[in-house]
């Protein structure tokens, strides 16, 4: 059975001061129908590149990525216009990348339905039901600015499911909202994800928010990491002399680490596996982009002794 959403060795490289950054390195990733997944990870980890890669929004520098049976590195000019207009959906934490300011909850949702060439009778339909269906069948006329936070969030996600499409990418759609409105607006998504047989991926910070998907994944550094839907039942503990006990999950990364590394972050402490062995990644990335490989290791160690030779 083919999955719905198929990545394998996706990598996304950016020209940055004549070198290449990867803000993706190597993701193998798959999604069924009908699911529901989370990413969670700090920012800057690529959870927003991956996203703009499965909308359409962006290109992959190398690898597969597949949607629905399409393959989106073949997809170009009309044919990607429909696909990010018809089949994929997008809702965005800051509500400007959302909503128009100058535009009612109601056109707002029937725009994406006049660009894909609906009759009037028939936008008008599926927008009332939409608002009906996010619970502001009694707000349609209101603009962005008169509405809550929340009422906001239900519009963008009524806005995201105009044109029914069958993926929904939320980068963040709760980032901007009181814990209360974030539990509605989870809730809301996750029974119109029932309604519409939506397949559904956000990427959060939050991992109560994240609790509501079927699985929870997490990205640092570009490179997909561990499943952590079930992190809740090997939580490590603190004994009564002071000692952290890690779950058999994290001990079976470190057992064989020469050194564990620990690095202070702003959303925790990371305990890093090190080994003695030389680390071959850049020479792997050099295969990848000969062209534009960074300045190899050795290089800067030379410049260094000679500095101190001096």
């Amino acid at each position: 059975m083919t999955s719905y959403i198929y990545c394998k060795n996706l990598v996304r490289a950016y020209q940055v001061g004549g070198h290449e950054v990867l803000a993706l390195k190597g993701v193998d990733f798959s999604m069924e129908q009908g699911e529901m997944v989370a990413i969670v990870g700090p920012s800057g980890a690529g959870k927003s590149s991956l996203l703009n890669l499965l909308g359409g929004l962006d290109k992959p520098t190398a690898g597969q990525l597949t949607v629905d049976g399409l393959n989106l590195l073949e997809l170009k000019g009309k044919r990607l216009a429909e696909y990010r207009l018809k089949r994929v959906g997008f809702v965005w934490q800051n509500v400007t990348r959302n909503l128009l300011p100058h535009r009612s909850a109601f056109h707002n949702v029937t725009l994406p339905m006049t660009l894909a060439g609906m009759s009037p009778w028939q936008r008008g339909k599926q927008a009332r039901e939409l608002l009906d269906a996010v619970g502001l069948n009694d707000q349609t006329h209101k603009r962005p600015a008169t509405l809550s936070g929340g009422q906001q969030q239900r519009v963008a996600i009524a806005v995201a499911l105009a044109n029914r499409p069958s993926l929904l990418l939320a980068d963040e759609p709760t980032g901007a909202l009181d814990r209360k409105n974030a539990i509605q607006v989870m809730q809301l998504i996750n029974d119109l994800r029932g309604r519409y047989g939506l397949t559904v991926l956000m990427v959060t910070h939050d991992l109560d928010i994240a609790a509501y998907a079927d699985r929870t994944l997490t990205l640092r550094d570009g490179a997909l990491g561990q499943d952590v839907s079930h992190a809740s039942e090997e939580t490590p503990v603190l004994d009564i002399e002071g000692r952290i006990q890690l779950p058999d999950t994290a001990k079976s990364q470190l057992s064989e680490a020469t050194r564990i590394a620990v690095e202070v972050r702003p959303e925790g402490i990371l305990l890093r596996p090190e080994h003695d062995a030389p680390d071959d990644t850049h020479l792997l990335l050099n295969d990848m982009f000969p062209q534009d490989a960074p300045p190899s290791r050795r290089r800067f160690l030379r410049r260094g002794k000679k500095r101190g030779a001096a």
